[in-house]
């Protein structure tokens, strides 16, 4: 019998295709005529992140990159489009030296020429403009002044929601860009604040696992995130061996507790946190063949034997069904 095929992506329409197209080569075009990714983002209205976002989204991120990095003589040799009417001919002032002299006083002045002769770019838009507010996560070449502002802003988000990773990434995020975690880890990288994220980071879940006694479901709900993201961060942190040791004491701690009060309270009340720890079939086989003896001579009386093991009456009425 023949596996069957995993289902095949849906394939793009004529015009979608040609609308990534036309996208593709409009970065392009901007990453070569800026060669600086910042002001990419800037004339596009955009955030670093959200351009990263697009480029590869459409596989460009490698090639935008090169544009960036490379020097004039690797930028592809601008050609006339054969049967396209060209523009009239661009005529471009030479430099002058700082040592030239300066031309005699009864020179006529020459012409200044058109700016849209002098290759000058397009005046943008108020919103995209260099004096305009930059957006929260943009990075600016021009100084350190922005850069400061925004780990300003991150640290004061820290202190507000701790190193909470889906709580911030909740805070950052706007409603149609939703903020990976890749992108939050960018953005405090970005910042210069990286290690001092990742030692706090390191501190709250040091601390969340004392006050849980190891239980990582429990640290995962306060965390707001589930087991399998949180055991990822855990290692990403290096705490993987150190946190395994201490659920090893835990599990030490419970085997430890002693006949019949603290054991049975243990299995009735902390269930959870035994299942968690993965010890609660050993403590509840352990549990019961030391009780099935005191529920035989009880005969079948709850208050015997709730009498018989100094247990409360819940704590009877919960061993007595599993004892039955």
């Amino acid at each position: 019998m023949a596996s069957a095929l995993p289902p095949r992506a849906p394939r793009r329409s004529r015009a979608d295709a040609q609308q990534r197209r036309e996208r593709s080569a409009q970065l392009l075009a901007l990453f070569a005529w800026h060669r600086d990714t910042p002001l990419v983002a800037k004339s596009l209205g955009l955030s670093l992140d959200e351009l990263h976002a697009e480029l590869d989204d459409l596989k460009l991120r490698r090639k935008a990159y090169r544009l960036v990095r490379g020097s004039d003589a690797e930028i592809a040799i601008v050609e006339p489009v054969p049967g396209a009417p060209s523009g009239p001919p661009v005529r471009r002032r030479s430099r002058r030296s700082p040592t030239a002299a300066a031309p005699p006083a009864e020179a006529p002045q020459t012409p200044q020429a058109p700016a849209a002769s002098q290759g000058a770019r397009p005046e943008l838009p108020p919103d995209k403009r260099a004096d305009a507010q930059p957006r929260f996560g943009d990075r600016e070449t021009s100084g350190a002044a922005p850069v400061e502002d925004q780990a300003a802003q991150l640290r004061a988000l820290l202190a507000q929601v701790g190193p909470r990773r889906a709580a911030l990434a909740a805070r950052l995020a706007s409603v149609r860009h939703p903020l990976s975690e890749r992108v939050l880890l960018a953005r405090f990288r970005a910042a210069g604040l990286e290690r001092e994220f990742g030692q706090r980071e390191r501190d709250l879940l040091r601390g969340l696992f004392a006050r849980h006694h190891g239980s990582l479901g429990a640290v995962a709900s306060a965390l707001g995130t589930d087991v399998d993201t949180l055991r990822r961060v855990v290692r990403e942190r290096g705490l993987e061996r150190e946190f395994e040791a201490a659920r090893e004491r835990f599990r030490g701690e419970a085997r430890k507790r002693r006949w019949p009060r603290e054991q049975i309270e243990q299995l009735v009340r902390r269930r959870d946190w035994l299942a968690d720890l993965g010890i609660v079939d050993e403590i509840q086989r352990d549990v019961l063949a030391k009780a099935r003896g005191a529920w035989e001579s009880a005969g079948g009386s709850l208050e015997r034997l709730r009498r018989e093991l100094r247990i409360s009456e819940r704590d009877a009425r919960a061993l007595r069904d599993l004892l039955s």
